[in-house]
């Protein structure tokens, strides 16, 4: 496990390269920093960094954490703070372009879009139906925002680097407590959204270029799964979180049954899944769990000062 604590002056010089950050890793070295050296010059040189989307960076703004994806020893590298406004879903597209979806609050609404080791936004939507909540980006580089309004679920789609939506899809979900969960593409292309109505997790699928939507059939009231945390590797596995059971439970291709379940892991905010199958799962509060591809409990448990919503890992 991974514990943040507040740094002095001196120890923040060591990332001045990098950014700057509010927090220090409990690993870092007396005298010197050269693990966490040894660490960020890693990072640079793969490019492969675990984002954690953090609501409580100050009131009413939140801001983006980043760090190593090393499930092992991770190290925080910097904070985004520009451009964040409270931020829930994440997600990485094929060019490692990093996307925040940022629920209003002393700011609009916004999907801000960062260039890789960048810590402002280059482009911003901030005209939606309803408040977004989560983001997913195919191929093409169209920008899918899973939104609620009046407590109903809508996804929008952008063209890239468009601020008006070319679609916008009713996904037939909506009711008491509605909120708008993770999104993710299958092998096919189809685009799964995961939503929550009337204390129910219900998952879409979206088909390409067209606004049908489908109720996926899984087995979630009889597994105890509620969300709101969803992914899917590049086989077509399914993960799904419930905060409920505190669980991740995993749905083969075409089955309705979990084929096998990842627990403890604290499961209140979403999920980010690698094409291999890690999973990195939100707690919504301060903590992101680490599982390795294949496994069945978590591999560590990163520990923040902060409310992590949203994980999203680089290419």
């Amino acid at each position: 496990m991974v514990t943040l604590r507040r740094t002095s002056f001196a120890l923040l010089a060591i990332g001045l390269l990098m950014g700057c950050a509010n927090t220090t890793p409990s690993s870092v070295m007396p005298g010197g920093g050269s693990l966490q050296t040894r660490s960020l010059a890693r990072a640079a040189s793969t490019g492969r960094v675990l984002y954690i989307g953090n609501i409580d960076g100050q009131p009413g703004v939140g801001q983006i954490l980043v760090y190593t994806a090393d499930m092992k020893n991770p190290q925080l590298i910097r904070t985004i703070t520009s451009g964040t406004g409270r931020p829930f879903g994440l997600w990485v597209d094929s060019q490692n372009v990093l996307y925040a979806a940022n629920e209003s609050n002393k700011y609009p609404a916004s999907v801000s879009e960062f260039k890789p080791g960048a810590s402002s936004p280059f482009f911003q939507i901030t005209n939606f139906k309803g408040q977004p909540q989560s983001v997913a980006v195919d191929e093409e580089q169209n920008v899918y925002v899973n939104e609620s309004s009046d407590d109903e679920g809508f996804v929008q789609e952008f063209a890239p680097r468009s601020n008006t939506a070319k679609r916008t899809i009713d996904t037939g979900v909506g009711g008491y407590a509605f909120s708008p969960g993770s999104m993710a593409f299958d092998p096919q292309g189809n685009l799964i959204a995961a939503e929550t109505a009337n204390l129910k997790l219900q998952i879409v699928k979206i088909t390409p270029r067209s606004s049908k939507v489908t109720l996926l059939h899984l087995d979630l009231d009889g597994n105890d799964i509620n969300g709101p945390g969803m992914g899917i590797d590049e086989a077509g596995n399914l993960y799904v979180a419930s905060s409920a059971s505190e669980t991740i439970s995993v749905f083969a291709p075409g089955k309705s049954e979990p084929s096998r379940t990842i627990s403890p892991v604290a499961s209140y905010g979403l999920m980010g899944v690698t094409p291999q199958g890690a999973v990195y799962e939100a707690s919504g509060e301060g903590t992101v769990t680490e599982i390795e591809p294949g496994s069945n409990s978590p591999t560590s448990t990163l520990t923040c000062e902060c409310s992590a919503q949203g994980a999203a890992v680089s290419r």
